[in-house]
């Protein structure tokens, strides 16, 4: 049954496609013959990019979720404590390979003869200028190489800020921090906190709801009705135009693994 479903599947998108590329070559060459070659080798070249993009994109996304999400969980862990949760965890994370000094609100340490400050900084927002100016005030009068900033995030702004201090500052979010150190040293913190992402409809669940395949026969059929509306219009070049647009989103909504899940399925 899978197998007769994928090729149902791959009817569809190469005939999208290949309408897609119809549309235009038929409009600009008048030999139904030549239209027809040209579209199906256009379609059999993108249909084949499409095919690798997706692959590719769909095994770096197995790969990367779950990490991302724990990531972000031991991030919230650390914002909704207080900050000597992570102060304790780094230093215990640095103990494994360095002689680290533990701080109420940072970690010295050293690394190849330079001297170093880890600086956790989790917050619910993105780290200000404000916060860079507070962290730069505390460790000022310590000569060291480097500073080590563990966020949850960071404006544009705050970067420009701190490569103009006089203190080299390296800022790592919180899947900087995952790769970084926890991933590295294969050590975690012992909680996570996650939040329930679907309680509130984002601009990223209306694209889940809009291009995912129950949509694409709707955007089929749409643009099916402006091709055909063309036959009848003497400027048709704006039909071709609407139902090129139509049969695109249709054919995005179709291949594009992200927005068709569950959640997409069964929002409304």
């Amino acid at each position: 049954m899978r197998t007769f479903n994928q090729i149902i599947s791959t009817i569809i998108r190469v005939s999208l496609i290949f309408l897609l590329f119809f549309i235009w070559t038929r409009y600009y060459i008048h030999s139904l013959l030549w239209a027809i070659l040209l579209s199906s080798a256009l379609t059999l070249i993108v249909d084949w990019l499409l095919t690798y993009l997706s692959k590719q994109k769909n095994l770096k996304a197995r790969l990367k979720k779950e990490e991302l999400v724990r990531a972000e969980g031991y991030c919230n862990n650390f914002i909704f404590n207080h900050k000597s949760e992570a102060i304790n965890f780094y230093y215990k994370l640095l103990s494994k390979e360095f002689s680290p000094i533990k701080k109420p609100e940072y970690i010295i340490f050293e690394k190849d003869n330079k001297k170093m400050i880890l600086f956790p900084y989790y917050k619910y927002n993105k780290l200000l200028v404000e916060d860079i100016i507070y962290i730069y005030n505390k460790i000022k009068t310590i000569k060291c190489d480097k500073v080590i900033l563990c966020i949850n995030d960071i404006t544009e702004q705050v970067k420009k800020v701190a490569m103009k201090l006089p203190i080299k500052f390296v800022i790592f979010n919180k899947y900087e921090a995952f790769e970084k150190f926890m991933k590295k040293y294969d050590m975690y913190p012992t909680e996570t906190f996650n939040f329930d992402e679907n309680q509130k409809l984002t601009f990223k669940s209306l694209l889940e709801i809009s291009l995912n395949r129950r949509k694409a026969r709707g955007y089929i059929f749409a643009s099916i009705i402006l091709l055909i509306s063309g036959l009848f219009v003497r400027v048709t070049v704006y039909y071709l135009i609407m139902s090129s647009i139509l049969l695109l989103l249709a054919i995005f909504s179709y291949i594009n693994p992200i927005y068709n899940n569950k959640y997409a399925e069964t929002i409304f």
